[in-house]
């Protein structure tokens, strides 16, 4: 795993970009203490990242738990039926 300060992350972007690519990680200091990390993302990865640290989304799925956990839910065929109507 290498290590990067924010000078070297400016001048250097795209040789580490490069490695982070092919799987190796970066952590990127700021001032001498870790600030950040740099890890691969593929295509196939990228909805879950998206999910995983979307504010609105992760907003919508507690409400959702909310609904659940009070009762507040109706079956799909419930759902159709009414979204039919």
């Amino acid at each position: 795993m290498r290590v990067a300060n924010t000078v070297d992350l400016k001048n250097k972007t795209n040789e580490l970009l490069r490695e982070v690519m092919q799987g190796k990680p970066l952590i990127i200091t700021y001032r001498g203490k870790p600030a950040a990390s740099l890890l691969p993302l593929t295509e196939e990865d990228l909805e879950d990242f998206i999910i995983e640290h979307s504010p609105t989304i992760r907003r919508k799925i507690a409400a959702a738990e909310k609904d659940l956990k009070a009762g507040k839910v109706i079956s799909l065929v419930e759902y159709l039926s009414a979204s039919e109507k």
